[in-house]
């Protein structure tokens, strides 16, 4: 019994000193300010995932409303670093793609945050056609209509 009763002590005395350390240490970072940073990548919200380079990518912190504006990469990547210990969301836009708007997400004093986000194509008129009735199967079919129409107007002169 009293090895039991030792452990159970040790266990606790032990988890009290590890949170201890544990909020020490974020207090500690916080007090030196150290900076934290946010990356991520944008991808297209296809089968491929291909990434999307030149999205805007704009960082705001929700306590003071500071603004930071990014751009990815041509493999889609985005990084901001130097930023205070916070509350943040994320929003990205781009010519021709849905805009987003991710959750928020708290990063602490020389934290580090990886947020990862989809972008679908805008669909507008034209690509509407494009992939609706420009599909092999329909550029097919419309070139043996145009054949058959060729043909019975040769046929109708002849005659």
């Amino acid at each position: 019994m009293s090895t039991r009763l030792g452990l159970i002590i040790w266990l606790i005395v032990s988890a009290f000193l590890t949170y201890n350390i544990c909020v020490s240490h974020a207090q500690e970072a916080e007090m030196l300010d150290i900076p934290a940073t946010i990356h991520g990548a944008v991808f297209e919200a296809t089968p491929e995932q291909l990434p999307i380079e030149g999205v805007t990518v704009t960082i705001v912190n929700s306590a003071t409303d500071a603004e930071y504006v990014v751009k990815t990469d041509e493999n889609g990547e985005y990084e901001k670093t130097g930023l205070p210990a916070g509350r943040y969301s994320i929003a990205v836009s781009k010519d021709g793609y849905g805009d987003r708007v991710g959750k928020s997400m708290v990063v602490p004093a020389g934290g580090e945050i990886f947020f990862r986000i989809k972008m679908k194509k805008r669909e507008t008129i034209i690509t509407f056609i494009q992939q609706r009735f420009f599909t092999s199967q329909s550029l097919i079919g419309l070139a043996i209509v145009l054949f058959i129409v060729l043909i019975l107007f040769s046929l109708r002169r002849r005659a």
